[in-house]
């Protein structure tokens, strides 16, 4: 079932526990949700996994355990009221230390779980989580993902991790690293994981984190935080990786992680007698509920200085969209936000102040929509980032059968006129254009309901 060469390793590091730690390699693997506690209740999602809710999961905020088969079609996943998560890879972020920043970098972002987590917890209000990938069909996912939660303060990038822009050097106040690993702590609940591991392969990864770790430690500012992860438990990938980096950067040390998560893992191994080592943090199975992770918490010594100074745009008046987007708002919202506008070509994005170059950015910040024939026809993630931001919303029950006929796409019936997000209780699902007592459907069609 397991490699050879794997089980081998795995079996002389663990010593005692190696026993346990097969037995626990070979039963089913469980699920995690972190929930938002804005858009839903623990006990409205409890009554909606009609019983599939399990006991809170200790390494993750606002998170539990679940077995629902299905959760995707469910509206408050639609909604983004859930996020579903292996529940040891919510460890990283939680173990950071209580933080509220204004700039944070995710290296390797892609699906978007440890980046959304770290923008609820650690981000400051009028703060910018960028997110980089540089994989397009990986990069796609993260967007959907950073829509359907409507978080508005998250920039997509695409660069190679390992050459860093200029304009970020010096330039986070948090950078995440969850590097691209061997996979081994994914082996009991991904076949693939097993059929493509080999020494090779730990060999390689370790060589490409190396090079990843340098650009995160380029992109820190002096009294930054980097927290490097990964889903693995080679030596190679882990503690030996972050004996190097501590040897070759000396302004770096490690800190410890929060207590509450620490005590759902085990320490690190020691090498060379560093002790320091111990301070890292591993996650194995049969220890807590889960899949394997590592984590380490670094931080570059200095004051920390003021963030970058961010540079006015000057207006163009070669804008020809901006009165119309202008007036869009105004009908909309009732009043302009303090994001600014960005255009490219006919695309309109309402962007938040930061001192990095637009051009940088695949996605630069919330899609307000497109202009066609002299108006804005809406995106999708302008009605879900801001939802609760519509003086007038359309908002039904539970139980309300419009709920589910508006996922699939149809036309709903609906009082009102204009343009306004739909809501389920507290959870926005996407946007509608009344008129005449009907809500025509804007939800996107990749997204409907079969």
């Amino acid at each position: 079932m397991f490699p050879t060469a794997f089980k081998n390793r795995m079996t002389s590091l663990l010593g005692k526990d190696a026993p346990l730690f097969w037995q626990a390699m070979n039963e089913e693997p469980c699920r995690a949700l972190r929930l938002d506690p804005e858009k839903i209740s623990y006990d409205e999602l409890k009554e909606n996994l009609a019983g599939g809710l399990g006991e809170p999961c200790p390494y993750g905020e606002n998170a539990y355990f679940f077995q629902y088969d299905g959760i995707g079609n469910l509206p408050l996943h639609h909604g983004g009221a859930v996020y579903v998560q292996e529940p040891a890879a919510m460890a990283p972020v939680a173990a950071l230390p209580e933080m509220q920043v204004e700039r944070i970098l995710d290296l390797c972002a892609a699906p978007g779980g440890k980046s959304l987590q770290a923008a609820k917890k650690c981000l400051a209000p009028g703060g910018v989580i960028v997110c980089n990938e540089p994989y397009p069909i990986r990069r796609k996912a993260l967007m959907q993902n950073g829509e359907r939660m409507g978080e508005k303060r998250l920039l997509v990038t695409g660069f190679d991790a390992a050459e860093l822009p200029e304009a970020f050097s010096n330039a986070f106040d948090l950078v995440i690293l969850d590097a691209p690993c061997s996979g081994e702590g994914m082996m009991r609940k991904d076949v693939e994981a097993r059929e493509r591991w080999s020494e090779d392969t730990v060999k390689s990864c370790a060589s490409l984190q190396k090079k990843i770790l340098k650009s995160a430690a380029n992109a820190l500012k002096s009294g930054g935080i980097l927290l490097y992860s990964t889903c693995t438990w080679s030596l190679e990938e882990n503690e030996e990786q972050i004996l190097t980096f501590l040897r070759e950067n000396e302004d770096f040390s490690l800190v410890a992680p929060k207590k509450e998560v620490a005590l759902c893992g085990k320490e690190g191994f020691c090498l060379d007698g560093n002790d320091a080592l111990k301070k890292t943090l591993r996650f194995y199975p049969h220890i807590a509920k889960g899949e394997g992770q590592f984590l380490a918490i670094l931080k570059k010594s200095g004051e920390d200085p003021p963030s970058p100074k961010r540079k006015e745009k000057k207006k163009d008046k070669k804008e020809p969209y901006r009165p119309i987007a202008q007036a869009f708002l105004l009908e909309t919202l009732g009043k302009l936000p303090e994001e600014e506008l960005l255009f490219r070509n006919e695309d309109v994005y309402l962007v938040p102040k930061h001192p990095f170059p637009q051009e940088l950015f695949y996605s630069p910040g919330v899609l307000l929509g497109t202009v066609q024939k002299g108006r804005i026809v809406p995106h999708h993630r302008f009605f879900m980032a801001y939802a609760t931001s519509f003086p007038k919303k359309a908002v039904l029950p539970w139980d309300d059968d419009r709920i589910e006929a508006y996922l699939r796409g149809e036309e709903i019936p609906l009082e009102g006129k204009g343009y306004t997000p739909l809501f389920c209780e507290k959870i926005p699902l996407g946007g509608v254009k009344i008129g005449g007592g009907r809500g025509k459907n804007l939800y996107p069609k990749g997204l409907r309901k079969n």
